[in-house]
């Protein structure tokens, strides 16, 4: 027998379709039965009905955006409209919603039997022997929430987590990202994760959320929750900001992962997401990236202790935060092209991630490694390339997010445009648009890895216009999309590919 979930906010008609419908007849069981589309979501990831049969005008959401999200998360499901509207906005809805039918009310027993048949025919189809048992689905772990820490803000999407979290529109409410270190989440730690009043989802083999509904971070509670799992293992647990909605959540949910990485303060054993400010901003100018190349690939000593002096005096002015230092750090890795995954890179990499250091002791380390990277970078380039060839690639290492062209540069380094194609060609072997497009690919898997920025901004914040053109190119290089890379697995490959 094939399920069937109706929905509809007059409960007469309810009881019209139940009682009206030979529904066995047919091949069918009423499975469920719900009169708002909220509801009928839940009922959809539980009971996974072959047939839904909806309303298209009610309180709440429409009929069609229902239909969108059980489209998306459930593609094999069939989806009937019942509706007294004529208007053709409804239908042109229902089309796009790829609905098998379009039923009037009030309804005809006889055309309903008639479609019935037809919708049996189609399920037969694709389902050789039917089913009569069904599993829940986990979509709140496998796919909601990921794919709104991917990046995923569509009203689908978001609706669809605003009802499984019980999230209102205007429900204060939190996220805390727990990381442990294992490749699997402790059994102990599940245990005392559902013992929290918040309601808890997993993200990864090794991530736990949290979902609070409150106006304000509770951190005792959260102190004590990583005292108590800190028996069997370490947790590394993040906070986001407080937002208001689903939509609020998406971004607190962001926030907490970004704090696992660079962009938080420590309160406790807590890491508090702490967001960009003007100041922080300010400190990745302080290191000029050109002249730090520069000084770093001719290993000239005189130039790197005039920066230091520099920098030392810029910190006595405007006395930075260690905050503000360690994402300059941060964004420094980001704007260095540093071959493979050398220790100075990950020393440099240790050093924005530490904040148990004074702020001297921190700029003293800092130099240190600087100071290592110069084998790296020295062999990257050959110190006999022309100036002009050597400048034009700092220039695209530094204003890779601007519109960038060859003639452009050329303009302003007053030389000619074709010749500076051909010293560039016979030096590094590429051409100049190859350069700028490896470059920015390389900056976007970078801000893919470290943060959760929505898929269309990293490609405006590297320096395409089009996110399409983005992922083609992106798909190019990789042989990935941006989304895959993303993802776990897509980031193991890559680094097993780097070594």
């Amino acid at each position: 027998m094939y399920r069937v979930l109706i929905v509809d906010d007059e409960p007469f008609m309810l009881e019209g379709m139940r009682l009206m419908i030979d529904w066995e007849a047919h091949g069918f069981e009423l499975c469920a039965e719900a009169q708002t589309a909220q509801e009928a979501i839940q009922l959809v990831d539980s009971r996974h009905p072959h047939l839904l049969i909806t309303d298209i005008k009610m309180p709440g959401m429409l009929g069609t955006d229902l239909a969108s999200i059980v489209r998306r998360y459930h593609p094999e499901t069939i989806i009937l409209f019942f509706s007294g509207h004529r208007d053709f906005d409804f239908i042109q809805s229902a089309i796009r919603t790829h609905a098998f039918g379009y039923l009037l009310k009030p309804i005809d027993s006889d055309e309903v039997h008639a479609t019935l048949d037809r919708v049996k025919a189609q399920l037969d189809a694709t389902h050789q022997q039917p089913k009569n048992e069904y599993k829940p689905a986990a979509l709140l772990f496998d796919q909601v929430l990921r794919r709104i820490a991917f990046g995923d803000d569509s009203n689908a999407s978001l609706v669809r987590a605003g009802v499984l979290l019980h999230i209102k529109r205007n429900d204060p409410c939190y996220c805390v990202i727990l990381m442990f270190q294992s490749a699997e989440i402790p059994a102990s730690a599940k245990l005392l994760v559902s013992a929290c009043s918040a309601t808890a989802f997993q993200l990864s083999g090794n991530q736990l959320g949290l979902c609070f509904h409150q106006p304000e971070h509770d951190l005792h509670l959260l102190e004590q929750l990583y005292l108590s799992i800190s028996a069997t293992a370490t947790p590394l647990i993040s906070v986001g900001m407080v937002h208001f909605g689903a939509q609020g959540f998406a971004k607190s949910m962001r926030e907490a992962l970004n704090a696992q990485g660079v962009l938080y303060h420590h309160k406790g054993v807590l890491r508090l997401y702490q967001p960009v400010d003007a100041n922080a901003a300010l400190w990745i100018a302080q290191i000029r990236v050109p002249r730090l190349r520069d000084a770093l690939q001719h290993e000239s000593t005189e130039s790197m202790n005039d920066l230091h002096r520099a920098f030392l005096q810029a910190v006595d002015k405007s006395n930075p935060s260690l905050f503000s230092l360690r994402y300059m750090a941060f964004s420094l890795e980001t704007m260095l092209s540093i071959a493979n995954q050398s220790s100075e890179l990950l020393n440099l990499r240790a050093l924005w991630l530490q904040d148990d250091l004074n702020r001297s002791e921190w700029i003293e380390r800092f130099f240190a490694v600087l100071c290592a990277l110069k084998p790296q970078l020295s062999s990257q380039q050959a110190s006999t390339w022309p100036d002009v060839v050597r400048a034009t690639l700092s220039i695209v290492d530094s204003r890779y997010p601007q519109p960038l062209s060859l003639s452009i540069i050329a303009h302003e380094i007053h030389i000619n445009t074709a010749y500076l194609g051909q010293l560039i060609k016979k030096h590094t072997g590429t051409t100049f648009n190859h350069h700028l497009l490896d470059i920015r690919i390389k900056h976007a898997c970078i801000l893919l890895r470290q943060t959760t920025t929505p898929i269309q901004q990293i490609a405006l914040d590297v320096g395409f216009r089009d996110a399409d053109y983005f992922s083609q190119k992106f798909r190019q290089k990789k042989n990935v999309s941006p989304m895959t890379y993303r993802n776990a697995d897509g980031l193991k490959e890559d680094e097993h590919a780097a070594h």
